[in-house]
């Protein structure tokens, strides 16, 4: 027989298998994965995700529902207004003069005090920005666009 033809004599080797493994490991493992999702639940009904939004975030949210309402026609919801709020002294007067459908761009500098608030707000009438401070009062845990 030649070298290439030679056959390997296959050689058994001895498994021990005497030895006992552990669980600890995989409960080890469990115990940490069952930790951190008790903390995620704890933390979510700790801080619920509404309680994670702004003032700011609310003014923005108040200001473009009132800008929505004032620019649909026939759609004027005074429910997003304070009480004894004047059409005629409207933050939105000049941009309804313009006529047009008019767009909330951004609420910036928001000065909360209490249940008032001041912010600027611009919005786009006819292709125009125009920006102004809107007043804000909250009522129900809900901001209200007011005069002043």
């Amino acid at each position: 027989m030649s070298d290439a033809e030679e056959t390997v004599e296959e050689t058994s080797v001895p498994i021990d298998q005497d030895e006992t493994r552990s669980m600890w490991p995989f409960l080890v493992a469990a115990g940490v994965i069952a930790a951190v999702i008790l903390g995620i639940v704890i933390a979510t009904l700790v801080s619920p995700v509404e309680k994670n939004v702004t003032d700011s975030d609310r003014l923005s949210v108040a200001a473009g529902n009132f800008i929505k309402s004032r620019s649909d026609t026939g759609k004027n919801d005074p429910a997003l207004a304070c009480k004894g709020f004047d059409e005629n002294d409207n933050p939105l007067k000049l941009a309804i003069a313009a006529g047009g459908q008019i767009g909330f761009d951004k609420l910036t500098d928001a000065k909360v005090d209490g249940a008032t608030a001041t912010a600027e707000v611009t919005v786009t009438a006819d292709g125009t920005q125009s920006t102004s401070t809107w007043h804000f009062t909250r009522e129900n845990s809900r901001w209200l666009v007011c005069n002043s």
